[in-house]
């Protein structure tokens, strides 16, 4: 039988095993840490491009909620769809007479490799102002490709990442945010509204 004297040290056998328990135990920690950081990463992406959306699509809603429908142009029936509207808003009846905003506009643009929806007052006049309301608006709507059919089952055919059609007084507002997410692939979210301009 072996008996340890006081003083003695560790074997080499139990100093490796030592050191390899210390460093299981460095892994796991280094890896639950990674994992919680990125689940933080992701939530938060997620989050901002939801937003993103949501917000944009509030603004174009209420802009068209606020106009009028007889100043709405071009009309696009589905399955063909416009990319950009003009219209006025009713600002209310002054002396028996409708009184309307300045005209407006709001339209996709094209940017080096994606879109941008961009809105305007008094549009191609000296006194011109406008906004953008978002930079990450991918050419064609999610699922969509040119090929002049209806890739995504929506009606329209070859439609952009911001597309109007009209039935009516009604306004049907398909629209697509994408952003990169943190390993650099685009992530699309859609959103589909209908809306319904003043008469």
């Amino acid at each position: 039988m072996r008996v340890r004297h006081a003083g003695s040290g560790f074997t080499l056998l139990e100093l490796v095993i030592a050191l390899a328990i210390l460093a299981l135990v460095s892994v796991n920690v280094t890896l639950v840490t990674r994992t919680g950081s990125q689940a933080v990463r992701s939530g938060a992406f997620w989050q901002t491009l939801n937003d993103e959306a949501d917000q944009t699509l509030d603004r174009i809603s209420l802009a068209l909620m606020a106009s009028d429908a007889s100043n709405l142009y071009p009309i696009a029936i589905s399955p063909l769809y416009t990319n950009a509207v003009s219209y006025k808003v009713s600002l209310g009846v002054e002396d028996g007479q409708p009184v309307e905003s300045p005209p407006e506009s709001i339209s996709w643009e094209e940017l080096e490799d994606r879109g941008r929806i961009q809105w305007r007052e008094n549009p191609g006049l000296p006194e011109e102002r406008g906004v953008t309301w978002s930079n990450w608006v991918p050419s064609f709507f999610d699922g969509e490709t040119f090929n002049g059919s209806d890739d995504n089952g929506n009606a329209l055919v070859d439609e952009s990442g911001l597309a109007f059609d009209m039935e009516g007084d009604l306004v049907n507002i398909h629209l697509t945010i994408e952003r990169p997410n943190p390993d650099g692939q685009p992530v699309p979210v859609t959103r589909k509204i209908q809306v319904t301009c003043r008469n």
